[in-house]
């Protein structure tokens, strides 16, 4: 076979060529720190490691937004203490009032106070975060949600809407309390039913708030009346007289107990009905206009103020029940970004595991091919250095 001495020089460079490829290829590895550079360098590893990124990614997204929904829940359930802490100090203000020598004068102090927590609770209802959402809005967050009318009643102009993020696959928070469900779904009375004396009665009857008999489900849901024909008679629904006596138990309406204590006046009547929903800011506007009456011995005084003392008693629980539900969804949260941390760890280990370089390894292929490439570069001076004359 002939060798001509462009071959033998064309073999000599493509030899030098790869020797250089490999050893660049492995230096680049080095220098990266990855096994796979390319997709070429191992591209069923590459297809692995590019799926595993990928979950990786949507994982990111989901630990962004476990962490967006933990921060604005923290912030709800900081309002929601501030609201019971308020209503706990309302209470406080209501037993005062129930003081028989309170003057007119201290009156007026205590409805100063109440009024100052009423706008301080009107403040945290229409309370927005650092973009200008109202929280207690709803889905109408870019509106103020409570707004006072001209008679001083107190609006919701939100809705009932549940914001919520993805923080899982198939899981999605809710990041938010409607105004309606916090600061006016709250029951009257007992939580089950709510006694009312009747507003023309003449006598000095009181009828207290009462209390389940027979369990939880034992009350009917129905609105029965208790009528006295005579001051020491009773009737419960039109039935048989009863004998009254000033604060005895009365137990004829089902699951109810209830008393009475006073004088009612022939004719006068009292109801039993199903409770029914009150904003935290309709209870204090009654509370507010039994302080300005101030007049503590009448028995229109002492039945209003019972009802307010129960409404404020409902209040405070619906304050801690809800915020029970938002520390819920915190506790919820923990356990998913614990549980998709661990998972971040192991997405990165996997994807290390595909593309990463061994520098052990990798140490030895470059001083391999260093030491290749330098044979073949002196191999290749030797032999384009022979001819006829010389060899």
């Amino acid at each position: 076979m002939r060798l001509s001495t462009a071959l033998i020089h064309d073999s000599g460079i493509n030899g030098l060529t790869r020797n250089q490829y490999s050893l660049y290829k492995y230096q680049n590895q080095m220098a990266t720190g990855r096994r796979v550079v390319t997709p070429a360098d191992d591209p069923v590893a590459a297809a692995q490691a590019l799926a595993t990124e990928q979950k990786q990614h949507v994982n990111d997204q989901f630990l962004d937004n476990q962490g967006n929904a933990t921060a604005q829940l923290k912030e709800l359930e900081s309002l929601m203490a501030e609201v019971g802490k308020t209503l706990i100090d309302l209470k406080a203000r209501w037993v005062e009032a129930g003081n028989g020598g309170y003057t007119e004068h201290q009156f007026q102090d205590l409805l100063v106070d109440v009024r100052a927590k009423f706008q301080h609770l009107l403040g945290i209802a229409n309370n927005a975060d650092a973009h200008g959402q109202y929280r207690f809005a709803g889905f109408q967050a870019g509106t103020q949600p409570f707004v006072t009318l001209p008679d001083g009643s107190v609006q919701y102009q939100g809705d009932e809407g549940e914001r919520r993020l993805q923080v899982e696959a198939s899981r999605f928070m809710t990041v938010n309390f409607s105004g309606r469900a916090f600061f006016e779904a709250i029951p009257q009375g007992n939580g089950t039913f709510v006694a009312n004396p009747g507003a023309s009665n003449a006598g000095t009857g009181v009828i207290e708030n009462g209390s389940l008999a027979g369990g939880a489900g034992a009350f009917d849901g129905q609105t029965h009346t208790i009528t006295f024909p005579t001051p020491s008679t009773y009737q419960v629904d039109g039935g048989p007289a009863r004998t009254y006596a000033d604060g005895a138990i009365i137990t004829d309406i089902p699951g109810v107990e209830i008393s009475i204590r006073g004088v009612p006046a022939a004719g006068d009547t009292f109801t039993v009905s199903p409770s029914q929903e009150e904003s935290i800011f309709d209870t204090l506007d009654r509370f507010m206009a039994v302080l300005a009456n101030g007049d503590s011995a009448s028995p229109d005084f002492r039945n209003d103020m019972l009802r307010v003392g129960a409404s404020i008693d409902q209040a405070i629980l619906h304050a801690s029940d809800s915020r029970a539900v938002v520390g819920t969804r915190m506790a919820d949260l923990e356990a998913l970004t614990f549980i998709d941390q661990d998972l971040q760890v192991q997405y990165k280990e996997q994807v290390s595991n595909l593309i990463d370089a061994d520098y052990n390894a990798l140490a030895s292929e470059v001083s391999k091919n260093l030491l290749q490439l330098q044979a073949a570069q002196q191999t290749y001076v030797k032999i384009t250095g022979l001819s006829l004359f010389n060899m």
